[in-house]
């Protein structure tokens, strides 16, 4: 039975990859801090071992004897660059250290994220051989955490994805929309545009990870591009029609949209961040998310995956959009409505 390394692993992302791996055979360690909180991981009885991301010895031991490495740990969202770098780039360089000083170094996935390439050009799709061009602070960490992984390639199999928004059962920032349009029946648009963007949800991703660490080209010298793939839905949508998608889950007839003008977004923006830091908490509307909003449409091709892994999204956005909603009605998070729940696939 193979062996597989989840870092960040009682995350949103990572329960739902602990999920896969267990369903596809896998033994799953998972590389948890002493004061995580483990119970949703325990059905899918995983190995645990403690270790810290900034902890170079505890991430040897963490890898020792296992095949693959998937790491998700690192942050979204912060008012301080520094911790950004931290998080995303450091972390990212001692988890690729740590599996190149292995016997048998295993092979690595690093989830990275559209946000380290950059915006797309209207509705023109994003492609692994474009240059990179993060407009945020949290997609140039991401880039320098990409850069970072690249260093080890030689001696680690490694690999890259780059997801867009992701959502799904257990995700607390996308959740917001649905509260509002749950509550409300109103769509607030960080844009007076249109823009396009591309979007998947977690369990399809994390297959898509898998896929790519199971059979996907690694990372080389030669070739920047290569290894590194986009992963996402095939379907893209803009802020607005995403509204009525998840109004549409939620049983609502109408959605109403209400742009903001982007100076008033970057007020509100600022304002948000600045009670975040008096609070000592991230917010995930800050500056560095007016500026992935501004920046236009965040569309990437999922051509090259297909192509070179095989792997397509199972089912498209909506039933995905409903069974999120319906798992959200289901723990309480939203007020329960006549709605079926669905179960995964």
């Amino acid at each position: 039975m193979k062996r597989a390394l989840v870092t960040g692993s009682t995350g949103f992302i990572g329960r739902h990859l602990v999920k896969v791996l267990f369903e596809n055979g896998y033994q799953v360690v998972c590389l948890v801090r002493e004061s995580s909180r483990r119970e949703a991981l325990k059905p899918y009885r995983p190995e645990f071992r403690v270790g810290d991301l900034q902890d170079l010895e505890s991430l040897r031991r963490a890898a020792r004897g296992v095949d693959m490495v998937f790491h998700l740990a690192g942050l979204t969202k912060s008012h301080r660059v520094s911790a950004l770098m931290q998080a995303n780039q450091k972390g990212a360089s001692f988890i690729a250290k740590a599996c190149a000083d292995q016997i048998n170094p295993p092979t690595l996935l690093y989830a990275s994220s559209l946000a380290a390439a950059g915006p797309s050009c209207g509705i023109g799709a994003r492609v692994e051989s474009d240059a990179s061009e993060p407009v945020s602070n949290y997609g140039k960490s991401k880039l320098a955490g990409e850069l970072a992984v690249r260093e080890f390639a030689v001696q680690n199999p490694t690999s890259i994805v780059r997801p867009p928004i992701v959502f799904g059962e257990g995700d607390k920032d996308v959740f917001n929309l649905f509260r509002g349009i749950a509550r409300t029946g109103v769509h607030v648009i960080p844009s007076l545009h249109d823009y396009f963007f591309s979007a998947i949800h977690a369990r399809d991703l994390c297959f898509a990870m898998l896929r790519v660490a199971e059979s996907g080209n690694r990372l080389c010298t030669h070739d920047q591009s290569a290894g590194t793939y986009f992963v996402a839905d095939e379907q893209v949508v803009t802020y607005a029609s995403l509204g009525e998608m998840i109004g549409h889950a939620l049983g609502r007839e109408r959605v109403v949209n209400v742009r903001i003008p982007h100076p008033v977004l970057c007020s509100f923006a600022a304002i948000s961040e600045l009670v975040g830091f008096l609070k000592g908490e991230a917010r995930i509307v800050n500056l560095d998310k007016a500026r992935e909003a501004k920046a236009g449409s965040w569309v990437c091709s999922t051509e090259k995956l297909k192509e070179e892994v095989g792997y397509r999204c199972v089912r498209t956005l909506q039933p995905r959009i409903a069974q999120t909603a319906a798992w959200y009605r289901h723990q309480g998070w939203l007020p329960l409505r006549d709605t079926l729940i669905q179960t995964s696939t």
